[in-house]
């Protein structure tokens, strides 16, 4: 009975019902002016056309341009309502000229300091436009730690934090109150009793009903500074679409953590959902992680308004390869996270290997991934084959039979959720982090990664990833053959799925 009343109490509940009912607002209001319905539907339907113009001529995707169009015409009463409520860039301009200054305040706090070589062109220009257009130069003087599964990275998370002097920056999509969250807050608790500068940002719908006010007093109350990004009301939110899907920890500007692992215990497999949770993480000690700090640091600068001091210190000499962290904002136009996957594809030679949690793309990274698998380079993908979103499973089998007629080999991780986000070509480049292959994290959601280049965790990232290959079912022509209402179905679902 406990809890059952604490779930419908609950704030994720309490903000589905207040949702519901400003729907059940606009459906009274349809029935009480029904006499006038057929003025109603034409206005509705003159507004929605006038809408549609206005986004074909919007600076965004295609296929997000598509999926909002299909609504409007076919909803046309409702569609302009959800376009409105739902859409993110409806953003003021002073909000979204604020929100601009995260990637100024990053070019400042990461200009570059030397001229890093490459003896290799191809890897040379993947690295100038990250730098480029993501503000983030290559390094060198770093080393780095690939974790194949959330048990070490946390193992690992835990013992690093425990060495913090000066700071600790914390920032996930989601905390969960949990094991692991309880073990991590008693470090955070200890170093911030000691007078180290423990600060906290969670993606407020993502940690909805994880993460209660209770524990964030209780975090406050410790010292340990803790801010919401994009505080999620129970009113149909306008930037509903922008999150933080970022994973970041960096201790004392030498060490930072990423990758795809979240701050709860079905990432470390104390909680079974999905079978078995595959992920992976990296941690990168030296000059790289002074990268993810001005990560952390300009975001927090958004939220509060605090002036940050990006400094760069100095960090001793070191030769492993070269890594470049780089961040994604959905506001700057600047798709860094998907042009880092299609530089990558784009210019294999031999291999490209993916791993991502879901797969619902566009045309033109669909294109590029298939265009390499028929130019000769071995393509593969891994996606779960326990899915955590069945409609977003669907939208995701909705591609295999283009990819396989390809030449792309396409598999499922048997064993659960495969949740790593990973691409590796080539024996020399590869990239970690917490981009989906997905509209959500491409076009909608702030992201993070590493790119790397002739780095000892290559070789960690590419045995990874022949051991999910191992678990993994590869699926045939013969598996795509369904019935004709799957597929209209799958059609259908993958028409709306950049609106997921």
């Amino acid at each position: 009975m406990k809890g059952f009343t604490r779930l419908f109490t609950s704030r994720m509940i309490a903000t589905a019902i207040n949702i519901l009912i400003q729907f059940l607002i606009v459906f009274v209001l349809v029935a009480y002016f029904e006499g006038v319905f057929v003025y109603y539907y034409s206005i509705s339907l003159l507004l929605s056309i006038l809408c549609c113009v206005y986004v074909v001529n919007r600076n965004m995707n295609s296929g997000y341009k598509i999926a909002w169009i299909l609504l409007l015409l076919v909803f046309p009463m409702f569609g302009l309502t959800l376009y409105i409520m739902l859409e993110g860039s409806w953003m003021t301009k002073r909000g979204k000229k604020k929100m601009l200054c995260i990637s100024e305040r990053i070019k400042d706090g990461l200009h570059e300091r030397e001229e890093i070589n490459f003896d290799d062109s191809y890897a040379e220009k993947q690295s100038k436009y990250i730098k480029s257009f993501a503000y983030s130069p290559p390094v060198k003087n770093t080393r780095s730690r690939y974790f194949s599964c959330g048990e070490d990275y946390f193992i690992s998370l835990i013992e690093d934090l425990k060495t913090a002097k000066k700071s600790i920056y914390v920032e996930y999509f989601i905390i969960k109150e949990s094991h692991m969250w309880d073990e991590i807050k008693k470090v955070l608790k200890e170093k911030a009793s000691q007078g180290v500068d423990v600060r906290v940002i969670y993606d407020d719908f993502g940690s909805i009903d994880r993460i209660s006010k209770k524990e964030i007093k209780t975090l406050v109350s410790a010292g340990i500074k803790v801010k919401a990004f994009n505080p999620f009301v129970p009113v149909t939110s306008i930037i509903l679409n922008y999150r933080d899907h970022r994973k970041i920890c960096t201790v004392d500007t030498k060490i930072a953590y990423s990758g795809g692992v979240n701050l709860g215990d079905e990432y470390i497999n104390r909680e079974t959902r999905f079978g078995y949770w595959k992920d992976c993480g990296i941690a990168l000690y030296g000059e790289g992680a002074y990268s993810f700090e001005v990560f952390f640091l300009t975001l927090w600068e958004y939220i509060t308004g605090e002036k940050q001091l990006l400094e760069k210190p100095e960090y001793e000499e070191i030769s492993t390869g070269i890594f470049q962290p780089y961040a994604d904002s959905p506001i700057d136009d600047e798709n860094v996270g998907a042009n880092v996957y299609m530089n990558i594809i784009s210019q294999a030679q031999k291999y490209v290997y993916i791993s991502t949690p879901y797969f619902v793309v566009d045309d033109e990274m669909l294109k590029v991934i298939t265009n390499a698998a028929k130019s000769g380079v071995d393509v593969r993908i891994v996606v779960p084959h326990i899915p955590d979103h069945r409609v977003v499973d669907q939208a995701t089998k909705s591609y295999y039979l283009k990819l396989i007629k390809s030449g792309v080999k396409v598999y499922e991780y048997k064993p659960g959720f495969n949740h790593s986000k990973i691409v590796v070509s080539d024996d020399k480049i590869a990239t970690v982090g917490s981009v989906n292959f997905d509209y959500r994290s491409f076009y909608l959601s702030f992201e993070c990664g590493v790119w790397m280049y002739k780095t000892d965790t290559i070789n960690d990232v590419l045995s990874d990833y022949n051991s999910i290959l191992n678990d993994s079912i590869k699926i045939s022509l013969e598996d795509c053959r369904v019935s004709p209402i799957i597929r209209v179905f799958r059609a259908i679902i993958a028409a709306f799925a950049p609106l997921f």
